[in-house]
């Protein structure tokens, strides 16, 4: 057997038990077996070996020992013939980077699954799909990138072969019901499938993918020249986000709702949220699962793997995706700008603007951004938002010079693209074309916690950024002519008949009053506090005035002072000053 095999069953699906066969013929008298603890894309440790229920090997002549090591990773000992490992694995994770099964739909993501057997990665690697009993699989297809084996139909139950692990792990697979529509870019087939039973505007959801894939392939100039096929997996649930690329494919969680109505007119903010979503991962086509950071060209699943680059990688991502949008027809450029008010909002009225880097975010994103707690505004930012606006920032100074972010991305990825020596080179690339002081600049902005010039980088763009205050904690964008209320600077969450503080800011009046995350406020100046009460308790007590605010902090009845602050004027607002610079920035920087 020059081959490792992988034999999947759907075995209980009331329990989201998957049953597994891994057979392989020993190269050696005993071989280590492990799981992956993170998937490349998702910077975190995930051991999804914890999910092996029970698991023994045995071979003609029998039971073979076979020893747990650590978390992950187990010793098999070898005859000279065949080896069969079974085990057992729960399946329940509603996410895109683990396995699920239940009575609508099996994810299945082989990084979780398939067991990697020592010094025998580099064989092709077959999973075989066995068609399930239960009669709610009844005509249950297959929906994956993974290549099918001959005899194996499109779409069906069988045999599927991929060239190596990497690319095993790298191939998730969606199987039960659903839809499936077709477009080529480049005459590359292009798949896009929707899980379930839906009532959306499914023209209008592949018109629009086809859209944004033509724009993602323009700031390129074309496709990967390995790319052959392209599969879209929309997972579709009842309240979902999220999605993880893949080199031939992307799996997208989302809720149903996200899909476009039938008679929509404009995307809604669901719908544009989606139609992001998948820009942004199809956008990672090229940008991660080909030009990615350096010590991802040898990905090491068993712990984690630490680069201070993903500013660049999921930030400039996050920057072209929305840009797709409008540069595609999707949104307008009003919704456009709306969502980038939305996203220097977010971005700066965290005190961690300041405080974390983004060089420091990215190499801590196994342990800070991934892992986020109630203190993560004031010490965590976001790699993705904050690196957009980074991005956004170098193409302000571009445009100014007369050329364009895409361009520069372009160049950049055909001269690295091939010798994984990316990660150090973009500043330099940027000196190299004559940006000896942009260069300078984006090292500063990343490597230092600061909040960054963009008032200045849009005026660049034709656009006046000017702030107001906000009229409740999540107001992010937008006009708004009502006089702000006063702010207690946390966020609050309805519980207990009550409101609970969530998120506290550091220099609030909350924080100055002595609040902390977890209390319950009762009271404020003698009066309930409600969900419904308390925006308009704030809108009355004068600013400056000292009031009792009563609260509960585990079993304590407490009263705090609180001294009422105006809201800081933080809610962003952009308003165009010049049409010209806007539109050649809008029309110019997805072109070729």
């Amino acid at each position: 057997m020059d081959r490792v095999h992988y034999r999947i069953e759907l075995s209980d699906i009331s329990a989201h038990q998957l049953s597994i066969q891994l057979t392989f013929m020993p190269s050696s008298t005993s071989h280590e077996l492990s799981l992956p603890a993170w998937i490349p894309g998702s910077y975190m440790i995930r051991n999804f070996a914890r999910h092996i229920m029970q698991i023994s090997a045995r071979d003609a002549d029998g039971a073979l020992d076979l020893t747990q090591l650590d978390k992950q990773r187990w010793q098999l000992s070898c005859r000279n013939q065949t080896v069969t490992v079974s085990y057992l694995i729960y399946a329940n994770d509603m996410s895109v980077r683990a396995a699920y099964l239940d009575d609508e739909v099996a994810i299945l993501n082989p990084a979780c699954l398939c067991l990697a057997v020592s010094d025998q990665t580099s064989l092709p690697q077959q999973l075989e799909l066995t068609r399930p009993g239960f009669r709610v699989t009844e005509n249950w297809r297959v929906a994956t990138a993974l290549p099918r084996c001959s005899g194996t139909a499109m779409l069906d139950f069988g045999l599927y072969q991929a060239a190596n692990y990497c690319q095993l792990i790298d191939s998730p697979l969606l199987l039960g019901h659903f839809t499936l529509q077709q477009f080529a870019v480049d005459g590359v087939p292009h798949y896009l499938v929707v899980s379930g039973q839906n009532h959306y505007d499914s023209a209008r959801l592949l018109a629009d993918t086809e859209q944004l894939c033509l724009a993602q392939r323009a700031v390129f100039g074309g496709l990967p020249d390995d790319l052959s096929h392209y599969w879209f997996l929309l997972w579709i649930t009842e309240n979902g986000y999220g999605g993880l690329e893949h080199q031939d494919s992307t799996l997208l969680l989302c809720s149903r709702h996200d899909l476009p109505a039938p008679q929509l007119k404009a995307p809604d903010e669901a719908y544009q949220t989606l139609l992001g979503l998948i820009s942004h991962e199809y956008f990672h086509t090229w940008w991660v699962k080909r030009l990615k950071p350096a010590p991802f060209h040898a990905y090491q699943l068993a712990q984690e793997q630490y680069t201070p680059q993903l500013w660049l990688y999921e930030g400039f991502t996050s920057y072209f995706d929305d840009l797709a949008l409008v540069k595609s027809g999707r949104i307008s450029q009003s919704a456009y700008l709306t969502a980038l008010e939305q996203l220097v909002t977010r971005v700066t009225r965290n005190p961690s603007d300041s405080r974390q880097s983004l060089a420091d975010s990215s190499f801590n994103a196994w342990t800070k951004y991934y892992l986020q707690d109630e203190n993560a505004p004031n010490s965590i930012v976001s790699y993705y938002a904050k690196g957009a606006l980074v991005a956004l920032a170098v193409e302000a100074e571009l445009q100014a010079a007369g050329t364009n972010l895409s361009a520069f991305c372009r160049d950049f990825y055909q001269q690295y693209l091939a010798t994984g020596t990316a990660d150090q080179s973009f500043c330099q690339a940027l000196a190299a074309q004559g940006f000896t002081a942009l260069a300078n600049q984006v090292t500063d902005w990343v490597n230092r916690a600061q909040p960054l010039p963009l008032a200045e980088s849009f005026a660049k763009l034709g656009l006046t950024l000017s702030w107001r205050s906000p009229q409740h904690f999540d107001d992010t964008h937008g006009n708004n002519e009502q006089a702000a209320p006063a702010s207690l600077g946390c966020s609050l969450k309805p519980q207990n008949g009550g409101l609970t503080v969530q998120q506290l800011y550091l220099d609030s009046a909350a924080h100055q009053a002595g609040l902390m995350a977890g209390d319950q406020l009762l009271a404020l100046a003698g009066y309930k506090v409600t969900e419904k009460s308390l925006p308009q308790l704030l809108k009355r007590l004068p600013y400056g005035s000292v009031q009792p605010l009563t609260i509960f902090r585990k079993d304590r009845l407490l009263t705090l002072s609180l001294t009422l602050q105006a809201a800081k004027a933080q809610v962003a607002m952009l308003s165009v000053a010049d049409q010209n610079k806007v539109t050649s920035w809008l029309t110019s920087a997805l072109s070729s």
